[in-house]
């Protein structure tokens, strides 16, 4: 049998030994139709493009804010997640009411965060980082999530004592933690009291609080501490 002829192998052109690439390169996308040119677009780029975008518009807003208008923060309270008043309007104007604001440059924001939302997250990270935010309201999961991160202001330290004793069994302890690169914990500080229970508040269930535990806390970078306080007496009817 004569087998010198004999096919062992593939051609050197054979498909098999053409190097594959995956990717649409201009060669590609330009033989493609206007819509399978969008539908690429959406597949491949449009999620990092609205990604930059947010990240861009809020930190536009952010420098607006801080340099050109001539806005003052009386008070900003961040609602996250489970923790919600459904009726925050009313009760952003009720407190502008009380704190006698007149002018709109002056500022009282109730705002809700969804964590689920990616432009959410990043909002609320660069607002605490500009310390913009005074007062968290979240649900028990995200209380003791920003907690561990040292979130949150030691309320035996921050309120005067008359005010603490007011809150006193609605305290809520939790532990800050630290973590490595990887982000395992390697050290549980003792707990302390870094929130109050809101959940049964009367104040907080006449603006449509969530039904749910609710647990409100002091951001440790405010700067408005008068204002802070000022709007814990609200909640006990002062």
């Amino acid at each position: 049998m004569n087998i010198e002829h004999k096919k062992t192998a593939l051609d050197d052109d054979s498909l098999l030994y053409q190097k594959r690439d995956d990717s649409l390169g201009k060669k590609d996308t330009s033989n493609l139709t206007k819509l399978q040119k969008v539908e690429y677009f959406k597949d491949y780029y449009l999620k990092a493009v609205l990604i930059i975008i947010a990240v861009g518009i809020l930190a536009a807003v952010l420098i607006y804010n801080m340099f050109f208008r001539k806005q003052v923060d009386v008070l900003q309270i961040a609602f996250l997640d489970g923790a919600y008043a459904t009726e925050s309007e009313r009760w952003q104007s009720d407190l502008r009411d009380y704190y006698g604001l007149t002018s709109k440059d002056e500022y009282i924001a109730l705002d809700y965060y969804n964590l689920d939302d990616y432009t959410a997250q990043m909002k609320l990270s660069t607002m605490l980082g500009a310390r913009v935010i005074d007062l968290m309201v979240c649900d028990e999961e995200s209380f003791q999530r920003y907690a561990a991160l040292g979130t949150f202001a030691d309320l035996s330290e921050f309120l005067p004592k008359d005010v603490y004793a007011k809150f006193q069994d609605k305290i809520v302890e939790a532990s800050e933690e630290e973590t490595d690169v990887n982000f395992n914990v390697t050290k549980t500080y003792p707990p302390k009291p870094y929130g109050i229970d809101i959940t049964d508040n009367a104040v907080y269930r006449q603006y449509g609080g969530s039904e749910s535990r609710t647990i409100l806390g002091v951001v440790v970078s405010t700067e408005r501490t008068e204002n802070v306080l000022k709007f814990l007496d609200t909640l006990n009817g002062s």
